[in-house]
């Protein structure tokens, strides 16, 4: 059984996250970890931020899609369509966004999308699925694809486990699916599913919808993978 409780604390969480949530890319603040680490995250980010800007397919919908960091990387050779369940997200988004990029921005259930079926040629998200309890992955998964026309591509990019990859108090140690102590700038504090998953995870995952399934890894921080919608 899924304590639902869990789950809503990840919603609060990044509602009241928004405006400080890209202090963790950019390894600022609580989440720069010294000269040596921030090198390794940037040079892996800048190969992750490859690997999503090779998507050029035409029109991407978007789930989770935060403050806009990858929107903005798929904006250059698509027409995104970014979605987010908080407010909050999707303001701090628009802040960020450069008018001349193809991004047009709306307010959605991940697990419920608003789009009919075959709508769009891909969909991404970015350091979602690792929110997902994984009991709910597979009905997840084939949602995001079901709005893909057929031949179409799913894109997912996430956190490997490594202790230098959140906030300098974040515990990340321990078994690849755990409940995390998450805390804010200002000191408050939520419970938050964070599941990591492993290539083999992300394959099998992505086999339930497409096919020719590529996975890829950094050194140590981050995980991705796309695959053909069937």
């Amino acid at each position: 059984m899924i304590p639902p409780d869990i789950e809503a604390d990840t919603r609060a969480y990044y509602r009241a996250r928004a405006s400080e949530y890209q202090e963790w890319i950019q390894r600022q603040g609580r989440y720069a970890h010294g000269s040596d680490d921030d090198a390794d995250w940037n040079l892996e980010l800048e190969t992750i931020t490859q690997f999503v800007e090779s998507l050029s397919i035409g029109s991407v919908f978007e789930i989770a899609s935060g403050t806009g960091w990858w929107s903005r990387v798929l904006a250059r050779n698509n027409t995104v369509f970014a979605s987010d369940y908080a407010p909050e997200m999707l303001a701090e988004a628009c802040r960020h966004d450069t008018p001349t990029l193809p991004i047009y921005r709306c307010r959605a259930d991940a697990y419920h999308l608003p789009l009919s079926t075959g709508a769009v040629d891909a969909c991404a998200f970015g350091f979602w699925l690792s929110h997902v309890p994984v009991p709910r992955a597979p009905a997840f998964i084939r949602e995001a694809a079901r709005p893909v026309r057929p031949g179409g591509e799913l894109l997912v990019v996430d956190s490997r486990q490594d202790p230098k990859g959140g906030a300098a108090d974040q515990h990340t140690g321990g078994p690849r699916v755990q409940q995390q102590l998450r805390r804010l700038n200002d000191g408050r504090e939520y419970t938050i599913w964070k599941i990591y998953w492993t290539p083999a995870d992300l394959r099998f995952l992505l086999s339930l919808v497409c096919r020719r399934v590529e996975v890829i890894q950094t050194d140590r921080f981050f995980i991705a993978a796309r695959g053909t919608v069937v």
